[in-house]
């Protein structure tokens, strides 16, 4: 082979596993090659003559790859440097496959939290880089989608992370769970830390070392975990009573000593661990980085969640106590009689605290660890045989044999019995279907191996056994998938070992359980059999030395195996006496655990018909025994589950964070079966690509030669023809994807490769020009500015020196100018000191203003010169320049008198706490998070049903976006942007929701207090105009109730009741008005002031929602009148005059007068005249406290305000003769002075009424029916009654009327909303509208106010009167503009009250 300058090559210097490199030199005719490797962070040269331990690689980039399936050159090399590229950049995972390979890092990343849960949750494996929790995604979604079983094999060395690995991937179930209660789940996530604490130890390669194995099963139905079950394997028994140098025993014992307090620790006789034999043979009690104390009571914790008694807490560190004690039990050696040696107790105080724990007789101790008891089963024909004992004193040995035995008995069954209890828990509900995962011991070969190590690897063949099986399934099932010919791959197939180790009746662990059931079998039997059974098989290997070991070679490399003790490990029995001496103990659980230990070895005892009695002894089942047949059902388990597979690595011996050993990383790939997984993938087709991704990769290769917009796969094989010339046995296509040999994909590397070379060469040619160019350019720059900055310094120089010069002339010359001007100075000191008391004030004007600048400035948290302004309102902005105000800040002053609060009072739901603004956002906000934004927003906040709604809500957020941070926005172009978003709501209902949500959004958690402040300010004034729809009402009064700035709490409660209680859901009809704007900044309270007709002066309170009605009324009230309905409230403005129904906002009134020009104008409702009203003379209504003076002043008043006189009481049945006697009225024309409507005959507007025969009194003769008041678009209102005829009248059954309480309604009344009104002959005149309703056959009037027809109308001249003289009257009150002036007044009111000095109210009669 021929290697050329610069290729990527595999070699081996002798290191023991191969480097990469890059050929620097090949000499063809010697065969020998120059390569260069970065070993340990430096370059090093190596010279081979041997090439055939060279050959050529991939580059696996900076970052290596994410799943080594896709590496081209799969090989031992590959995978070792992949995961060693990939563990340098802190990258622990990867994958082979389904198959995830975790180096473990020593220590924790921040890679684990529920950001992560949720960016694997239902994601496909292999579309995220690799992780831990893709494998939890995996089998979670599989198992939810196709309702398949799954099962996550964890495996790997002692020390490789599989526990950990564990715990993530029951924390990624746990953070999945859609369980509403997490109190199961809790359960399930402390079992582990609790089986740790007492089946986990430090041993020399890991000290978190699992020393048993645990298959836990999930079980889930619907999604939601229902429960579990945690199956143990194979509890290391012999490190309860000995431990090796470096090594200690279980945790529980360390945490027990440091946890407990010291009154615990006196009441079990406990001190510290050196104390301890049991705890001390390691010579290392103390763990480095492990705090005991905490890691205690973390142990109390996980026992409450998972509902441990106090009672079954004390009995647990009864137990752990006592077998401490036990530990601490030493003898001495007594001759007995005929030369028999027995020993005896020396530690008499551990037997008491032994027998204080257990609550078993001391005695009983002391002949169970000195004595051997013996049971003699005499065959006897009389009744009255019974069983003899035979007391057989123990040797030293063998009293030591028994102390340990006892030990590991009691530790043994307490686990069990943990085991069982947390199954007990957490082990219910219903068990659809469920995700297993198995932590199991890896792979171990120590110097010396015993029992245990071969259970462990016996156990790992059986893993590997399945793995390979379902990597061959997965392999063919890819082939037929893809419809390609393929032959089927032969595997090394561990079968004849695992026949070598369990098959029956000749393998290994049955010849143990043969010899364990002789009494007189030894080890060295044992080792005979296996070596007379087993001596020719190829696995099984005989020591060269009649030692007392045999060895095995397994997958990973051969084992040799010590069988000193095999026997009493696989019995692992306890004496009968000693079974019942714990079954006698007062503590009812420690008796329970030993009931099962007897019912498992129990005698039975048959009596045949002979009359003799023939006792049955039970086979009790050995360890290995029991092994195996959980690894069976184990094994029946997994096959029936899909299987994930995550091999743990461990990166070195030291236990380093992010060291990575070669040759240890190697070994445990070679134990973990990863290489016979490689070589499997090599048999096949390695190189898998889509059709897409190969022609995207190499179409290159075939320029010009496929038409544009040809098949993916018909490209595939135009480049694959020509590449391998015809040949199909380098590659297969399938349905969606390429099979490639390793070969042919190189082929294609190398073409491509030089393609690429080609056109980068180009690229570099241009690119180098130019850069050369501009840096020429540069450089040219870079002369001038140099020659530049020398001719400066050199005329800086020759000026520094004729300066000098300059200088000292000036000094002379100054100097005598200064002399003279000193006595001017002295003149001039006065004039200064003068003038400094002038430049204080004018400074503490500037600084104030400076101040209001920066705290504009200040409220600014994002940018909003970027937003664009509506034309509208642009048009709007550039006209209030030369705009003069109505209304100046001079009119709007602090009330000096006290203002009466309206006897209005208000009450927050009941249910408002269970309305949080938050639900509001989950239920409604349309894919927007709450909170704060400082940019546009895309959509908005509720759904919209019209486009032009869609556009107007992203138009209106900039608008709140601009008039929140925009800190050049001030005095009238801050009111007019403000007004525009209010009017915006005002002109479509649709956009009130979206307004104050937008609102309620930019005011949430806002940490700039001034820019909230203005958030709340819009807020506020939205409010004072629009009130929210139902559905949001309670939800933002909570809002607001709860995080209200600065007093905007209070301020908005009070206008959402208000608007909620009074407004019936009716919106303002203009914007708010200056006074609402200065009231809200103050989150004061607004009053008017108001002249009557009789000249004096009253101030009555206001809000938003307050009508001309109500304000009339509180006016009157306060002067006495009881009688207060039919009045409302007018304004003159030059000679107009315009006035609205009692039922309108009355600051809708000054509102339209605000309005700026081009402002979009408002539907309005008042009543206008042409001309000032009429001053006229007539008789004022007596209100209380007016003399003939006040009647005088009337007559110059400008405003009249007029009100009809109270009618009789009406009758209850409306009459036909009185319907007709109305249409009489009006086809007669009747004036004021008779009784009919009292219409004015001068008014143009009445001339429908009158005499006119050719034009139609009513729109009944243009239609075919009754006409429909509101189809037709009109009011409500008794004025447009003239509209129908009156036959028509009594048919409708929803005409409006006043609301002032039941009424009777004899007679059908005229009243004229201008203020004119005559009654018929003995009828009423009602304050607005009258209400007629019929129901079932029964005359009964109700009365109601419906706001969606009350509007404002279009009146005559305001002061002309019927010709009824004196003898009628109606009353109103008026809004002048004329009498706006400035006054100071006080209130006594918390809040204050801000007053507009422009109404007067007048009566006349």
């Amino acid at each position: 082979m021929e290697y050329d300058k610069g290729d990527l090559v595999w070699f081996d210097p002798g290191l023991g596993y191969v480097l990469p490199g890059e050929v620097m030199e090949f000499h063809r005719a010697g065969q020998v090659i120059t390569v260069q490797a970065l070993i340990g962070g430096k370059s090093q040269v190596f010279t081979l003559t041997n090439l055939s331990s060279v050959r050529r690689r991939q580059d696996l980039g900076p970052n290596g790859v994410d799943d080594m399936i896709s590496l081209s050159d799969l090989n031992e090399a590959s995978l070792l440097w992949n995961l060693k590229i990939r563990y340098d950049k802190e990258m622990i995972y990867t994958y082979t496959g389904s198959i995830l390979v975790a180096v473990n890092p020593y220590r924790m990343f921040d890679i684990y939290g529920l950001d992560m849960v949720k960016k694997y949750e239902g994601q496909i494996l292999g579309t995220l880089p690799p992780h831990i929790f893709a494998i939890g995604s995996a089998a979670y979604s599989r198992m939810s989608k196709d309702n398949v079983n799954q099962c996550v094999v964890i495996s790997g060395e002692s020390g490789a992370g599989k526990t950990e690995s564990t715990k993530l991937i029951m924390q990624y179930l746990a953070a999945v769970n859609k369980s509403q209660s997490n109190l199961i789940t809790e359960q399930i996530l402390e079992a582990s830390p609790l089986l740790e604490s007492f089946g986990n130890a430090k041993t020399i390669r890991n000290d978190n070392s699992s020393r048993f194995g645990k298959y836990l099963e999930v079980f889930f139905k619907d999604g939601v975990i229902t429960g579990a079950k945690i199956t143990e394997y194979l509890l290391e028994k012999s490190r309860i009573v000995t431990q090796a140098p470096e090594e200690r025993n279980y945790h529980v014992f360390y945490e027990l000593l440091a946890g407990l307090p010291q009154d615990k620790k006196a009441k079990y006789g406990l001190t510290t661990a050196d104390k301890y034999f049991y705890l001390n043979q390691g010579g290392s009690c103390q763990l480095e980085g492990k705090y005991d104390g905490e890691d205690f009571q973390a142990l109390l914790s996980a026992m409450q969640v998972l509902g441990f008694s106090t009672q079954e807490q004390d009995t647990i560190f009864r137990i752990l106590a006592a077998v401490l004690h036990l530990g601490n039990v030493y003898f001495h050696r007594k001759q007995l009689r005929h030369g028999q040696e027995g020993v005896e107790i020396g530690s008499e105080a551990e037997i008491k605290w032994a027998s204080h724990l257990l609550q078993i007789d001391a005695e009983g101790i002391k002949r169970a660890l000195t004595t051997k008891i013996t049971e003699v089963f005499p065959i006897s024909l009389g009744k009255e045989a019974r069983n003899e004992r035979v007391f057989t004193p123990l040797n030293i040995d063998q009293a030591l044999d028994a102390r340990d035995a006892v030990a590991k008995a009691l530790y043994s069954s307490l686990f069990s019995w943990l085991v069982r209890r947390i199954n007990q828990i957490i082990h219910k509900g219903s068990k659809k279907t469920h995700i297993s995962i198995l932590d199991i011991f890896g792979f171990e070969a120590f110097k010396e191996n015993s029992f245990e190590q071969l259970c462990i690897n016996y156990a790992n063949e059986k893993l590997q056994y399945h793995f390979n099986k379902h990597i061959f399934k997965l392999e063919q099932q890819e082939y037929a998938k893809e419809k390609i010919e393929w032959q089927s791959i032969e595997f090394q197939d561990n079968q004849p070992l695992i026949d070598l180790v369990a098959r029956k009746p000749v393998g290994i662990l049955h010849l143990l359980d043969d010899e364990s059931n002789f009494p007189k079998a030894t080890d060295h039997s044992f080792l005979e059999k296996c070596h007379y059974n087993h001596a020719l098989n190829e696995l099984y290997s005989r020591p060269r030395m009649s030692s007392m070991e045999f060895g095995i070679k397994h997958y990973a490399g051969q084992v040799w195996y010590s069988v000193e003790g095999f026997l009493d490990k696989n019995r692992d029995t306890l004496r009968n006496d000693v079974v019942e001496l714990l079954i006698s103990s007062k503590l009812s659980m420690l008796s329970e655990m030993f009931l099962d230990v007897r019912l498992c070895s129990e005698s039975k005892t048959l009596t045949k018909a002979n009359g003799r009695f023939v006792t049955m002894k039970p086979r009790t089942p050995t360890v290995s025994a029991r092994f195996n047949d959980s690894l069976a059902h184990l094994m029946e388990g997994m096959s029936k589950c899909n299987p994930w597979f995550v091999r743990c690595i461990k990166p070195n011996n030291e236990k380093a964070p992010l060291k990575l050993d070669m040759l240890c990383v190697l070994e445990q790939l070679r134990y973990a079966g990863m290489l016979e997984t490689i070589r499997i993938r090599q048999q096949g087709f390695p190189v898998r690509m889509r059709f897409l991704q190969f022609a995207e990769r190499y179409r290159c290769l075939v320029p010009g030669q496929v038409p544009r917009g040809a098949p993916s796969k018909e490209i595939c094989r135009v480049v694959l023809d020509r590449v391998s010339r015809g040949s199909r046995t380098a590659y297969q296509l399938g349905t969606t994807k390429i099979f490639l040999r390793e070969a042919l994909e190189q082929t294609l590397e190398e073409e491509r490769y030089k393609r690429l070379s080609n056109a980068v060469v180009t690229l570099q040619r241009f690119v180098r020009g130019y850069l050369a160019r501009r840096k020429f350019r540069s450089q040219r720059r870079s002369a001038v500015i140099v020659q530049a900055m020398v001719r400066m310094w050199l005329e800086r120089r020759r000026y520094r020196t004729l300066r000098q010069g300059v200088v000292k002339a000036q000094a002379l010359a100054r100097g005598r100018i200064t002399r003279r001007k000193f006595v001017k100075l002295k003149e001039e000191m006065a004039r200064r000191k003068k003038a400094e008391a002038l430049a204080k004030a004018r400074a503490e004007r500037e600084a104030q203003q400076t101040k209001a600048e920066q705290e504009r400035v200040q409220r600014s948290v994002a940018g909003v010169n970027h937003l664009e302004i509506p034309a509208e309102l642009a048009f709007i902005l550039s006209k209030i320049n030369d705009w003069e105000k109505p209304h100046r800040e001079k009119n709007i002053l602090r009330a000096g008198a006290p203002v009466r609060p309206a006897a209005i009072h208000y009450s927050l739901p009941h249910d408002i706490d269970y309305h949080p603004f938050s639900k509001f956002t989950n239920v409604y906000f349309k894919s927007h998070l709450w909170g704060m934004k400082r940019e546009p927003i895309k959509t908005p906040f509720l759904s919209k049903a019209r486009d032009a709604d869609y556009i107007d809500s992203l138009a209106v957020f900039k608008l709140i976006l601009r008039f929140m941070n925009d800190h050049t926005l001030s005095g009238e172009r801050e009111t007019v942007l403000g007004n525009y978003i209010a009017n915006k709501g005002l002109v479509n209902e649709q956009l009130q929701d979206e307004i104050l949500c937008q609102l309620s959004n930019q005011t949430w958690k806002n940490e700039n207090t001034a820019n909230a402040e203005r958030g709340w300010l819009l807020l506020a004034n939205c409010l004072s105009v629009f009130s929210p729809s139902s559905k949001l009402y309670k939800y933002i009064l909570k809002h607001v109730s709860d995080h209200g700035l600065n007093g905007y709490a209070g301020l908005c409660q009070r206008k959402l009741l208000s608007s909620h209680k009074r407004s019936g859901g009716v919106a303002r009809s203009c914007p708010p008005t200056d006074l609402e704007w200065r009231a809200n900044r103050k989150k004061g309270r607004m009053a008017l002031e108001a002249r009557f007709p009789d000249g004096k002066l009253g101030i009555g309170e206001v809000d938003s929602w307050t009508t001309a009605r109500e304000f009339a009324a509180r006016l009157l009230e306060e002067r006495g009148v009881e009688e207060t309905s039919g009045w409302t409230v007018a304004i003159t403005e030059d000679e107009a005059m315009t006035e609205i129904p009692g039922l309108e906002y009355v600051l809708d009134l000054i509102g339209e007068r605000e309005l700026p020009p081009a402002f979009p104008r408002c539907t309005s409702s008042s009543l206008h005249s042409g001309s000032r009203p009429e001053r006229r003379s007539s008789a004022p209504v007596p209100l209380p406290g007016m003399d003939a003076a006040d009647g005088a002043v009337l007559e110059e008043s400008p405003v009249v305000a007029r009100r009809t006189r109270s009618p009789p009481p009406l009758t209850r049945k409306l009459s036909r003769e009185a319907l007709e006697a109305h249409d009489q009225a009006l086809e007669s024309g009747e004036t004021a002075d008779g009784d009919g409507m009292g219409l004015s005959r001068t008014s143009a507007l009445n001339n429908r009424y009158f005499d006119d025969k050719n034009k139609s009194r009513s729109l009944d003769n243009l239609l075919d029916g009754p006409p429909d008041i509101q189809m037709l678009g009109l009011s409500s209102s008794r004025l447009n009654d003239r509209y129908h005829s009156v036959e028509r009248l009594a048919e409708q059954r929803g005409l409006f009327g006043g609301t002032e309480g039941p009424q009777d309604l004899d007679h059908l009344e005229s009243v004229s909303q201008r203020g004119v009104a005559k009654s018929l002959s003995g009828s009423r005149t009602w304050n607005k509208y009258d209400l007629l309703e019929e129901r079932n056959g029964e005359d009964e009037v109700k009365t109601e106010y419906s706001r969606t027809s009350n509007r404002y109308i279009k009146g005559v001249h305001a002061g002309r009167r019927g010709h009824g003289g004196g003898s009628h009257h109606s009353s109103r009150a008026y809004i002048e503009r004329e009498y706006l002036k400035s006054s100071a007044m006080s209130d006594t009111s918390e809040a204050p009250s801000l007053a507009l000095r422009s109404v007067r109210c007048s009566v006349k009669k």
